[in-house]
């Protein structure tokens, strides 16, 4: 077996609504598309050079592509704590001819408008709050016929919207299974404001497991959260469901999205999932900021902890009582060892370096392609300084100043020509690798580029090397 930090590129692939292919569900990363001109095959996407990239990193035990979030989950909570330890029961055998989970968010379909989320997962957030006309529907005849290939395979499916009993996407899916005859694990995570005949056929032919979000046991708490929502007829439906699950005999799941404005009816919520014998879920929200229960003061952050730690819990079941202990070792490693979460681009890494390292990384650069290396310097994303070597003089670089650095291949493509890009292994931690290839009137470039963050400064650092000098260090030592 492979040892990997996560097995979730080994073994899974994330849909998103506008038709991205992730890994999972929280990394930044994307490893290809299912719609436009850069379109891609399930198959190609799976078996792809991006994805690749992601396995390898991992198993040198880099968060470095995308992956920052189970880095900083994993050091302020423990790695039990992190989305990637729910892959290691795929590890066996990794990695895989075909994935073993697919995690499907296929429309954007929903009735409510949580105010934690956003249009891109929530119709009613688009053209309610936003303002904006809804996304276009990503997943079409292709994609189903493709996605044949792969079902027999899979051990488990997740479906998340949106809200999925409203998306025709996934009713699709649930009858091709049954008309295959195919069992794996299904599990729905849903918004429980929907139940109706056609609803509990799926539960029951699929033996779902329902995984139903509340975030409060004050109607008022959650009927504010989740907009929306009649908090009273979303209990009774939650009954409907525990009824339905436990006679398909694959239980069910409480979820807490767990905010500042909520924290005091978690432990209640922990109580009532003893209650029914339930297993239960509490997600630490870290975006937008301000609903992060983990950016509030220290001193606010400890008395929450220490009103949430008074409290005596008689639960009997296993779930609620690892929920409870998690809460409380999550808030309390962050009080002891502060990590900030940095949300943003696929391409920044999350371990800065410092300028010994930097230095050591520009040595190896320079003894490899027997070049100095262009350096491209961005404060807050956008570029504001560049030292142009000799060679790199084609590539016209004092357009870039002004620029978005996340755009940096676009410039390039504008500039000199059509690009093919391809992710690289990392020669060391912190360091994001890019391979381009630029289609000019001359030929063909090759430019590999490696980005990272300053330390000292905090500043995204670039360096851009010539590949086709690559041959020429080893000639000029002999």
């Amino acid at each position: 077996m492979i040892k990997s930090a996560c097995y979730a590129p080994h073994s899974a692939l994330y849909f998103r609504p506008d038709g991205l292919v992730h890994a999972c569900c929280v990394t930044g990363f994307s490893i290809g598309t299912v719609v436009g001109p850069e379109r891609e095959s399930l198959r190609d996407i799976w078996e792809g050079t991006a994805l690749a990239a992601q396995r390898q990193a991992l198993e040198a035990d880099a968060f470095d592509i995308g992956c920052q979030e189970c880095e900083f989950v994993a050091e302020s909570g423990g790695r039990e704590a992190t989305v990637a330890y729910h892959f290691d029961r795929f590890g066996e055998g990794s990695p895989h001819a075909f994935p073993k989970m697919l995690d499907l968010a296929l429309s954007s379909r929903c009735n409510l408008q949580c105010v934690m989320c956003n249009g891109g997962l929530s119709s009613a957030i688009r053209t309610q709050r936003e303002g904006l006309p809804p996304l276009p529907d990503c997943y079409d005849d292709r994609f189903f016929e493709e996605l044949d290939e792969f079902l027999p395979h899979l051990e488990r499916l997740q479906f998340k919207g949106g809200e999925p009993f409203l998306a025709r996407e996934n009713q699709r899916i649930w009858d091709r299974l049954i008309e295959l005859g195919l069992t794996p694990e299904v599990t729905v995570t849903t918004n429980g404001t929907l139940f109706n005949d056609r609803v509990a056929h799926y539960v029951r032919e699929l033996r779902m497991h329902p995984n139903i979000s509340v975030d409060g046991m004050v109607p008022e708490t959650i009927e504010a959260i989740r907009v929306g929502v009649d908090a009273q007829r979303l209990w009774q439906n939650i009954d409907k469901f525990q009824e339905l699950a436990e006679e398909a005999g694959n239980g069910m799941t409480l979820s807490f999205c767990l905010m500042p404005m909520n924290w005091r009816e978690v432990l209640p919520f922990l109580a009532e999932a003893d209650r029914r014998k339930l297993n239960c879920n509490v997600i630490f929200v870290n975006q937008p900021q301000q609903y992060d229960l983990l950016r509030l003061p220290q001193e606010e952050l400890t008395e929450v902890l220490a009103e949430l730690s008074s409290v005596e819990m008689n639960l009997t079941g296993d779930a609620p009582r690892n929920c409870h202990a998690e809460v409380l070792e999550r808030i309390q490693s962050h009080l002891e060892n502060p990590v900030d979460l940095v949300v943003s681009s696929e391409l920044i890494t999350s371990r800065p370096l410092d300028r010994e390292a930097q230095a050591e990384l520009r040595g190896m650069l320079v003894d490899e392609f027997a070049c100095e290396p262009m350096l491209v310097e961005a404060e807050e994303g956008i570029v504001c300084s560049i030292e142009v070597p000799e060679w790199a003089s084609w590539l016209g670089s004092a357009d870039f100043v002004g620029g978005q650095l996340d755009s940096l291949d676009k410039l390039i493509e504008q500039r000199c020509g059509p690009i093919t890009t391809k992710w690289l292994i990392s020669p060391m931690r912190g360091v994001v690798v890019l391979g381009i290839e630029v289609t000019t009137e001359t030929g063909v470039r090759q430019l590999r580029v490696y980005r990272l963050v300053d330390a000292e400064s905090g500043r995204q650092r670039v360096y851009v090397v010539d590949a086709a000098q690559i041959g020429n260090a080893a000639s000029s030592a002999s």
